[in-house]
């Protein structure tokens, strides 16, 4: 096989993720449910202060007591400002919606991709790693079913983050672009959604005090986050002065504990249905999981790049996070300034989120090392099982939710019987 027949191969199946994985926004509708009413009401309060001449930069009080929208009371408006302007500018709602998620979604396959080849330069590595994260459960869960836009970004923007970091580490500090775009990526997540900005920050400092404490990597990375603060410096004052000032009681800020709200082991394992804001791995990426588990009892770990590992064992610290077990409450009582931001998290399943973005790295790599291998089964039968079982997953949700969300606003004429 040439050169040219992979790259249409490795295009054609680029595009089937997109267009799988992005399926609700190919329906030309605002979906109704999840936060969507929301998140529209907060693109008409910019909307309207953009017709006054100012810009509403953070949510009103009264926008939040409306919505109930408390957990995301700090999240800027930066990135929400080209769909106001189309409305304002005639665009129709259901249109500007559809072009804005697709963009995204758009985005978050290249970045993804970008990642993945910040950690392996093999085609099968980057292609599947992009696979697993596009196709994630978590990820399709918060863009379409819970419809947070604010996540949804959070999700193209972090694995920009994650391989300018990667990049920097490996070059030793001496890559000045990925320094930039690092840092660049870091200031949209604060501007995105200001939790994130601070688990994303929490987990590079973890990693950097852990496996990059000496030398010029940790100072290249520590000034790169330090830059990509500065950048979003309104977000990081305004959460951070609720943090550790308190006030904002109108805006009626979630302060309870959050564990009840966190996984059980076997919830981890669910496939085609989770329970309400518990999804779990899907066949998918359950079978890359699987695979990796396998290639390493078989003796074949110790191929893994030490950068790949690193990333694995951070992954399990953010799954052990994310469950009901883990003692959130005994955190919540060390201070005010963490009774406020633990309860701004609201679950902490946030943290098997973050552990599936970073899933994504060894798993791709499992299936790169199983194509190394001659005979068919392994080289083609097996990783196009695996590639079938991502897509149809991601198919499975998405359908799903075409046929029971109506468009927003609108009553189901003749509602599903399953």
């Amino acid at each position: 096989m040439d050169k040219k027949q992979k790259f249409r191969i490795s295009a054609l199946i680029y595009g089937l993720i997109f267009l799988i994985t992005s399926a609700p926004v190919f329906c030309g509708y605002i979906p109704e449910g999840g936060d969507m009413a929301l998140w529209m009401g907060r693109i008409q309060e910019i909307e309207q202060s953009l017709a006054q001449g100012s810009m509403s930069w953070f949510p009103t009080p009264a926008w939040t007591a409306a919505w109930g929208g408390g957990a995301e009371a700090f999240d800027c408006g930066i990135w929400l400002l080209p769909l106001a302007a189309a409305w304002l500018l005639g665009m129709g709602e259901q249109i500007a919606y559809c072009l804005f998620m697709g963009l995204v979604q758009l985005g978050t396959m290249a970045a993804a991709r970008w990642m993945m080849g910040a950690f392996s330069e093999k085609t099968a590595v980057v292609l599947w790693g992009t696979l697993f994260y596009m196709g994630c459960p978590w990820h399709i869960y918060v863009c379409f079913d819970k419809a947070d836009l604010g996540q949804a970004l959070v999700w193209a923007l972090v694995p920009g983050f994650i391989g300018g970091m990667a990049r920097l580490c490996r070059s030793r500090g001496r890559n000045r672009a990925a320094r930039c775009v690092s840092a660049a990526f870091y200031a949209g997540i604060w501007y995105a959604d200001a939790r994130w900005g601070v688990i994303v920050g929490g987990c590079a400092v973890l990693y950097l005090l852990l496996w990059e404490r000496r030398g010029r990597s940790f100072l290249s990375v520590t000034l790169s986050m330090a830059a990509g603060g500065a950048l979003a410096m309104p977000s990081v004052l305004y959460l951070t002065r609720y943090l550790i000032k308190g006030g904002m009681q109108v805006w009626n800020l979630p302060l309870g504990c959050i564990m009840e709200n966190g996984y059980a082991p076997g919830l981890f394992l669910t496939t085609w249905v989770y329970r309400p804001d518990l999804p779990g791995m899907g066949i998918g990426y359950m079978g890359g999981i699987l695979l990796l588990a396998w290639l390493c009892f078989r003796g074949e770990g110790g191929k893994m790049d030490g950068s790949v590992k690193r990333v694995l064992l951070l992954s399990g610290i953010l799954t052990a996070a994310s469950l009901q077990y883990f003692p959130w409450d005994l955190v919540q009582r060390l201070g005010a300034p963490f009774l406020r931001f633990v309860g701004l998290l609201e679950t902490p399943g946030i943290f098997w989120g973050a552990a599936n973005m970073l899933l994504a790295v060894p798993a791709g790599w499992a299936v790169g090392e199983l194509r190394k291998k001659k005979d068919c089964l392994r080289q083609w039968v097996l990783p196009l099982l695996l590639l079938c079982a991502v897509l149809a997953t991601a198919l499975y949700m998405c359908n799903t939710l075409t046929y029971v969300r109506p468009p927003l606003g609108r009553d189901i004429v003749s509602p599903v019987v399953y």
